[in-house]
């Protein structure tokens, strides 16, 4: 059984995963050491954080491109941080860009390495099937159709079910009811993607309020994005609550929308059951890189899920405020719409998975 385990993540909904996953851990073993990087919620845990993953917060080519030696200069000191504290095993977090080049280097380290949090290969033309194959000993995925999918091409993988299904507390936000008066706002972790969308959130937002002056609008702060930030992107006279990032669960639940950046956050909304509007838009290179490299139809993880577009999605020059301003509008007077998309969303926890894949990943890791 592992005495030390290092887990490896770098963005925010990755650290949330890793941080539950540490705290499992830790319940099921508490002699364990557990190191690594990640953020807030590893440390949380009771984690030794001790690569920040702030260190490779980008968004956008230029961004990447740019801050491509400082990803090498960092894998070169988490390698030498292995080879002079040597860890029992690692859990390679979502991010194969930056990961999977590390699982090799365990590999020949002849460290076992896990992956949680099974990179989206289904949804992407990307590299690395082959060090998944070679390097990783075992994939455990969160959603129901990737173990066949990674089976399929020779990989050890298993599915524990995904963890917000453990990270959120359904129970008991499906005790709080939502507000009319209430819309939330999640413009995203990374500074990048929060400058891109905010300001047509706010916008949308603004347009709603000329008309509905009763509406209150909760912007989610994602770990390390501070409040200055946030205010600067938002009109100085339209009133907006700032929502700190462990209160975000039942900003959501108490919504009656949600405008937000996909990623986590839209399966996040979807499984507390709230309507919500998708919006992204990447710098121009990156935008025209991705439309190249996408399989899937869909880029919310809901829509994927249910095979169709419940939440509607407005990506790059249709992420625009007029656009959202008049999905927004056309939900809030038709509040019969918002109702049924809430029943609709009821089936998603069935479709996203058991409880408990918290526990079976932890018992997997501890196993080897």
């Amino acid at each position: 059984m592992p005495r030390k385990i290092w887990i490896n993540c770098s963005e925010a909904s990755g650290d949330m995963c890793a941080g539950a996953l540490a705290g499992e851990l830790f319940r099921q073993n508490p002699t364990l050491e557990i190191c690594g990087m990640g953020g807030p919620a590893l440390e949380q845990a009771g984690a030794d954080v001790r690569f920040p993953m702030s260190r490779i917060c980008f968004t956008g080519f230029f961004d990447v491109l740019l801050g491509l030696p400082g990803i090498f200069r960092l894998q070169k000191e988490i390698a030498k941080s292995w080879e002079q504290d040597r860890p029992d095993a690692i859990v390679m977090v979502d991010c194969p860009d930056f990961n999977l080049p590390l699982a090799k280097t365990a590999h020949a380290m002849n460290i076992p390495v896990h992956y949680f949090m099974a990179p989206q290969f289904w949804a992407w033309k990307q590299q690395g099937m082959k060090i998944m194959q070679r390097y990783v000993q075992n994939i455990i995925c969160a959603l129901p159709f990737e173990p066949e999918y990674f089976q399929e091409r020779g990989c050890r993988a298993l599915y524990a079910g995904h963890p917000l299904q453990d990270v959120i507390p359904l129970q008991a936000l499906d005790k709080l009811t939502p507000s009319h008066h209430q819309i939330g706002i999640m413009p995203g972790s990374r500074k990048k993607e929060i400058s891109f969308l905010l300001p047509d959130f706010a916008e949308a937002a603004s347009r709603i309020y000329r008309k509905k002056p009763w509406m209150v609008f909760s912007v989610a702060r994602a770990p390390g994005v501070s409040r200055e930030f946030l205010l600067k992107l938002w009109p100085e006279n339209l009133p907006m609550n700032i929502v700190e990032p462990e209160n975000r669960f039942q900003m959501i639940r108490k919504s009656c929308l949600i405008l937000a950046a996909s990623g986590t956050a839209t399966l996040e909304t979807a499984l507390i059951g709230t309507p919500t509007i998708v919006a992204y838009k990447l710098d121009r290179p990156a935008a025209f890189v991705l439309r190249r490299l996408a399989y899937s139809k869909f880029i919310s993880l809901t829509n994927i899920l249910l095979q169709k577009e419940l939440f509607p999605e407005f990506l790059q020059e249709k992420a625009n405020a007029e656009s959202l301003y008049q999905q927004t509008a056309t939900w809030l007077n038709n509040p019969g719409v918002l109702a049924e998309l809430r029943c609709k969303l009821k089936e998603l926890r069935h479709i996203a998975g058991p409880t408990g894949g918290m526990a079976a990943a932890a018992k997997t890791i501890l196993a080897q």
